[in-house]
């Protein structure tokens, strides 16, 4: 009696390439990706919100800056100003809460107090107060 050399088709299962596999890893780590970015960007207090400081004067102790905010209507946004001296060292803040408005781009003007003699300002950063 002989046996055969190979067995039976079906016998053992078919074989699966390797490439589904890859294509299966791939596809998850995609969805992984673009669910983490959506979290990201959802959660960034920043995002959807832009200012600009269009005008700045420095005094003594201390200084003006005028800006623009670009947020969507209806966002209530806070600011943080800034001035700094000689050796860029910051010697002043200013946190500032604007209300929401109905209107896109919204202008403000805001001066800030320094311990030492001023020779920049800017507006250091603004986020959403809806969160």
């Amino acid at each position: 009696m002989t046996s055969p050399t190979t067995p039976p088709p079906g016998r053992y299962g078919g074989s699966r390439s390797p490439t589904r596999s890859i294509w299966i890893i791939a596809t998850v780590s995609l969805i992984a990706f673009f669910s983490w970015a959506t979290w990201v960007f959802s959660t960034d207090p920043t995002s959807g919100i832009e200012w600009v400081a269009f005008e700045s004067t420095g005094g003594e102790t201390s200084a003006l800056v005028k800006f623009q905010i670009s947020a969507p209507p209806g966002t209530p946004v806070t600011c943080a100003v800034r001035t700094v001296d000689a050796s860029m060292g910051t010697n002043g803040w200013l946190v500032n809460s604007y209300p929401p408005s109905d209107q896109f781009t919204t202008q403000h003007s805001e001066t800030v107090k320094a311990v030492s003699e001023v020779s920049g300002i800017d507006v250091y950063r603004c986020w959403r107060d809806d969160r």
